[in-house]
């Protein structure tokens, strides 16, 4: 019996890169490069990455999961899944259309099947279906292949069953909690070909992994396979948990109480050869996703702003008679701008290690000399240190972080209940009066209702990595200003209304009038920048807005007699 692609994928030699389209194949030779695509596979960490990487865990190890609290998700990971299941249904997982991309043994018509009368395949923590279905519909639904589905949440297994492209002829789903002996609904030991398990092992205790491995594996036929893909330590998952979510060793919970485990590849290994299984493929996939969209703007902006923070004592070094040259070093390319940047890493941030060797030189060879300068400028009162001191003495002003339920995918109702089972803590509505004071000492975990603004919710000014959130990122929740809400709150139009919406983009205000209309009726979204049109209907379509009509133009240009707007009762103009 064989072992598959491992945390990846790859060639059989596994000493060779993966070579998976359109993943597998982008290769980072050029850092200035790094845009071009939305990934870059097999890229080494630095020293420093890996570092960080370990600091990052070592710190979660203060802030663990309460002992008392930890014993209950043990005893009971299955009521996690299945209490998700519960509430989700099928509305949180994509089907994954790359199967056959990282496991061409899946398809039927592969030549390794060809021999094969009927090719029999177990997916191991099926879900509510986003592997089986998408397995199905790309091998149209061969008589030749027989797939069973199994998971150990009930939940998960009602709704998979309840969809109309399950056919019983050709499938069978069945709850099983693979830690104990397979149920009669299982298919008989050594009749399977495949087994696929992605993302399953580390749902599971470390100390029940060998009993899951040992119960799979007694259904796999001589020579049958095993195709896995987990979660490798240090993935970005790992090092994203916050305070509460650590639970041992390198087992961690979610927000939900679902158990996540983060393996080492020898590790791993290790198990599978202790079941007698034969490696033809691991290979751990390290890859760097990059933000195509942000082009990491968040950090260039914090950059950009604290270098023209210390504009004045940059512009005084500038003044000296040999410091000034540096303007017209060709490598600056007479941008001042990026001397602000380079004397702003060298004299407060992180020194200039990720420089190219070109823009380091500018510096290098009078380091030294813009050190020395600043200090007279500091022992004068005008140096880095009182520009720092000033802004620790001035009054800070505290904005919280707003949220929209988006009541387009959900009802504020199964928000909050959600949100409660996340752990958050809701506080109620924020009073008027003591608002700024209340908002101030928010804690990361608290959430307060507006007061003013329907399902708008108010979340701590402090508070980390919120765009990352899964509801942000699927649109459950929308980050939107309170001042950016006011429009089509006071608009408030009706179910059935239309509504004209200039300068419309990126689509915020254009969702929360659908919202608020329920779906029904018409908004016309106009924005005159054709990119940022593009964006809008993206943002629309992912917001589940299904009620606007979004295009390129110029309002002040636009026939407001023609007979396709002559519905609108509605009309809002903010820029």
């Amino acid at each position: 019996m064989k072992d598959e692609p491992i945390m990846g994928c790859a060639e059989e030699n596994p000493e060779e890169k993966p070579k998976c389209n359109p993943f597998g194949t982008r290769f980072l030779t050029d850092d200035a490069k790094v845009f071009e695509h939305n990934a870059w596979d097999d890229v080494e960490w630095s020293e420093e990455q890996q570092e960080e990487a370990k600091r990052i865990v070592e710190n979660q190890k203060t802030m663990k999961v309460d002992e008392e609290k930890a014993l209950k998700l043990l005893s009971t990971p299955a009521d996690q899944w299945d209490a998700f299941y519960a509430h989700n249904e099928n509305r949180f997982f994509k089907d994954r259309n790359w199967l056959l991309k990282e496991f061409p043994e899946l398809d039927v018509n592969e030549e390794c099947n060809l021999q094969k009368e009927t090719v029999r395949i177990l997916e191991v923590g099926c879900g509510v279906g986003n592997t089986t279905f998408p397995l199905m519909q790309v091998n149209n639904s061969s008589s030749r292949l027989f797939l069973h589905s199994c998971d150990y949440a009930p939940n998960a297994i009602r709704v998979l069953k309840s969809q109309e492209a399950y056919d019983t002829s050709k499938m069978n789903a069945f709850v099983w909690d693979i830690t104990q002996p397979a149920p009669e609904e299982s298919p008989a030991a050594e009749s399977l070909d495949y087994i696929v398990c992605i993302y399953v092992l580390s749902a599971i205790h470390p100390d029940n992994i060998r009993k899951a491995l040992n119960n799979l594996i007694s259904l796999l036929k001589p020579g049958g396979t095993l195709l896995l893909k987990d979660y490798g330590r240090y993935d970005l998952t790992q090092l994203r948990f916050k305070k509460d979510r650590l639970i041992d060793g390198n087992l961690y919970c979610r927000g939900d109480g679902t158990l996540v485990y983060f393996f080492e590849m020898d590790e791993l290994e290790s198990l599978l050869n202790e079941h007698g299984m034969e490696k033809k493929v691991m290979h751990v996939d390290r890859r760097l996703i990059v933000n195509r969209a942000k082009q990491n703007k968040k950090a260039l902006l914090r950059l950009s702003c604290e270098s023209l923070k210390f504009r004045p004592v940059f512009d005084e070094i500038l003044l000296d008679k040999e410091l000034k040259k540096m303007k017209n070093d060709p490598n600056i390319g007479g941008s001042v701008d990026l001397l602000y940047v380079l004397m702003y890493e060298t004299l407060v941030g992180s020194g200039l290690n990720r420089c190219s060797q070109e823009l380091k030189s500018v510096i290098s060879r009078r380091s030294q000399k813009i050190k020395d300068v600043e200090k007279e400028l500091e022992a004068d009162g005008r140096g880095i240190k009182s520009i720092k001191e000033a802004e620790e003495g001035a009054k800070k002003i505290i904005i919280p972080r707003y949220a929209r339920i988006n009541t387009l995918k959900w009802t504020a109702e199964e928000a909050m209940k959600t949100l409660e089972t996340e752990e958050w803590k809701l506080q109620g509505t924020a009073g008027v009066e003591n608002f700024a004071e209340v908002v101030g000492n928010m804690k990361e975990d608290e959430i307060y209702v507006d007061p003013h603004v329907e399902n708008l919710l108010i979340f701590a000014p402090n508070i980390q990595n919120f765009h990352e959130y899964w509801m942000v990122e699927q649109r459950y929740l929308i980050l939107q200003d309170k001042a950016s809400c006011l429009p089509a709150f006071l608009l408030n139009p009706r179910p059935g209304s239309q509504v004209f919406d200039t300068c419309a983009a990126p689509g915020m205000k254009t969702s929360h009038a659908a919202a608020i209309m329920e779906n029904q009726g018409k908004v016309w979204a106009m924005d005159r920048a054709a990119d940022r049109v593009a964006v809008m209907k993206q943002l629309l379509d992912g917001s589940k807005v299904a009620i606007a009509s979004a295009f390129c133009g110029d309002f002040l240009k636009t026939d407001i007699t023609d007979k396709k707007f002559s519905k609108v009762n509605h009309r809002k103009i903010i820029k």
